[in-house]
């Protein structure tokens, strides 16, 4: 969705959270996605940010998700600043879900905080949004390439996207993002967002693998504690919108 959100506003998000996480997070020139581990320990309970808050309960985007989803009412769940540095790696193939410790379907703001090209921005194997989650579950590069050939079409690249636009996607497609082939270093939102009524879950049904495992428990322990398994997504951090 082009220019939905202001670039100005996301300018200065950009500016306060590269200044939050600087000492830790651009450390090397060729790590393929600083901010987010799969162990789930780039996570903190105080991380917390009235600005991103407010951004990510902006009508404009409210809106834009629950057109692409359908629902009448959605919470958001959780958000990450995803950074590549200059020549840094591809992100792998993944579902989004895979990591995320809930009942039901996600869906994913990809937010770019930088301009990105064509060749930079993320590829998706469209046809896997249909499938049964149980029957896109894919462990290993064969398995993976396997359901790629027979359902993964069409594979599709996004065009350019710059500040101020926003792409959303369910969180069972399976994607990835490229190398970042640039000179700059590239800065996005990933920020998630569920359906009123969805449960913590920690082994969801047909995202339950390994690959997710340690980061959807360090998530539900971190952003709700110990004794959240079974319980709705609800919360001040979590609103209904």
């Amino acid at each position: 969705m082009p220019q939905l959100l202001n670039r100005e506003h996301l300018a200065a998000i950009k500016l306060k959270l590269l200044r939050r996480n600087s000492a830790n997070e651009q450390g090397s020139d060729h790590e393929a996605l600083l901010g987010i581990q799969a162990d789930g320990q780039h996570l903190s309970a105080s991380r917390f940010d009235d600005d991103v808050f407010d951004l990510l309960t902006n009508s404009s985007l409210v809106d834009a998700v629950k057109r692409v989803s359908g629902l009448d009412a959605i919470r958001p769940f959780q958000f990450d600043l995803l950074t590549k540095a200059p020549g840094g790696a591809g992100t792998p193939w993944h579902r989004d879900r895979d990591f995320l410790p809930i009942d039901s379907q996600s869906y994913t703001c990809w937010i770019p905080l930088d301009p990105v090209p064509d060749q930079c921005t993320l590829v998706y194997a469209e046809g896997t949004a249909k499938l049964p989650p149980e029957q896109s579950y894919a462990v290993g590069p064969n398995a993976l390439q396997q359901l790629l050939e027979r359902h993964g079409k069409p594979i599709r690249a996004l065009p350019e996207m710059l500040p101020g636009d926003v792409d959303i996607h369910q969180g069972q497609v399976w994607h990835y993002g490229p190398a970042n082939t640039t000179r700059n270093w590239r800065q996005a939102l990933g920020v998630a967002f569920v359906e009123d009524g969805t449960r913590l879950c920690m082994h969801p049904q047909g995202f339950s693998g390994p690959a997710g495992a340690q980061m959807r428990t360090k998530t539900l322990l971190t952003l709700f504690g110990k004794q959240a398994e079974g319980q709705f997504v609800t919360g001040p951090r979590h609103p209904r919108l």
